[in-house]
């Protein structure tokens, strides 16, 4: 699984890949997984670029779209795997939550300030709020979720799920013979 992608994977790296996503996904749905990972792949790199990832037709859709390419960016089937492992049934709320949070974390400085709120905030509502709007609504995020600094650091913005027990980011694997 070096530079390029053969079309299949060994038991060997099967299993490899089980562990190291946790066992979060069975060895049948990372097959699945590497199919899809090669079809997105069309120039056959072994990662998948932006371009390939925005012709995903559910992606042109999300208004979110940008900030997800960003975190999937240029990763090889191996880091696919380990960013897809936090949306399987199998995987710990924190690690949902550790996804979430470096998410909204734009800058990747290990908190989530205003600047990165409204800039998830521009690109899911664009120019619908104007400056005020959008300060009042970041303002009382921030007001919620106890920040004194105007920012949240992974413990601060965990605390705001402690209530959601029913909390889930799972997403189904879709089968082989599912289109994309």
């Amino acid at each position: 699984m070096g530079q390029g992608l053969s079309f299949d994977l060994t038991q060997e790296e099967i299993e490899d890949l089980q562990k190291g996503c946790n066992f979060k996904f069975s060895q049948t749905d990372i097959q699945v997984l590497y199919k899809r990972f090669l079809k997105l792949d069309k120039d056959k790199k072994g990662f998948i670029s932006n371009e390939e990832f925005l012709s995903i037709p559910e992606f042109k859709l999300n208004p979110l779209a940008q900030r997800l390419v960003t975190i999937f960016e240029n990763v090889n089937f191996k880091d696919f795997l380990h960013l897809l492992s936090a949306f399987s049934p199998k995987a710990a709320k924190e690690d949902k939550l550790k996804f979430m949070f470096n998410f909204h974390d734009v800058d990747g400085d290990g908190y989530i300030s205003r600047l990165d709120l409204e800039h998830i905030m521009r690109q899911r509502v664009g120019a619908s709020l104007n400056e005020s709007e959008m300060d009042k609504i970041l303002s009382k995020v921030l007001e919620e979720s106890g920040s004194k600094q105007e920012r949240l650091d992974f413990q601060s913005f965990s605390k705001c799920f402690v209530e959601h027990e029913d909390f889930s980011l799972d997403v189904d694997i879709p089968s082989d013979n599912d289109d994309m």
